[in-house]
């Protein structure tokens, strides 16, 4: 065969419709594959989407656990801080009271 008889065949070939038929088939099966990649592609993304999720909802439990411990610690040292304003107000008006006293006795004494 001659090269000019080949490229004939392969022009037949190509006007046949038969030949329209199996090219039809390789575009559908280039387009199911794509499809196929998508899908795997979004599988792939939803089971990182989840892995995230499970991380996220971790972090939270964490921060969860470390904000009472925080309002555990806060609570305790308004407890302290309310205890020292109490012995600060008892001697703050034992003192009050005894300068009052010394005010009063040098009235009395000056009159």
């Amino acid at each position: 065969m001659t090269e000019k008889r080949k490229a004939e065949t392969i022009a037949e070939q190509i006007r046949h419709p038969q030949s329209k038929i199996v090219m039809m088939w390789y575009v559908l099966i280039g387009l199911s594959l794509s499809l196929a990649g998508v899908a795997g592609l979004q599988f792939f993304y939803l089971v990182y989407m989840e892995r995230i999720d499970r991380e996220h909802k971790k972090r939270i439990h964490e921060l969860e656990r470390h904000t009472k411990y925080l309002a555990n610690r806060l609570n305790e040292a308004e407890q302290k801080i309310s205890e020292q304003d109490n012995v600060l107000e008892s001697i703050f008006d034992d003192f009050t009271e005894e300068e009052e006293e010394e005010i009063w006795a040098d009235v009395i004494e000056d009159r």
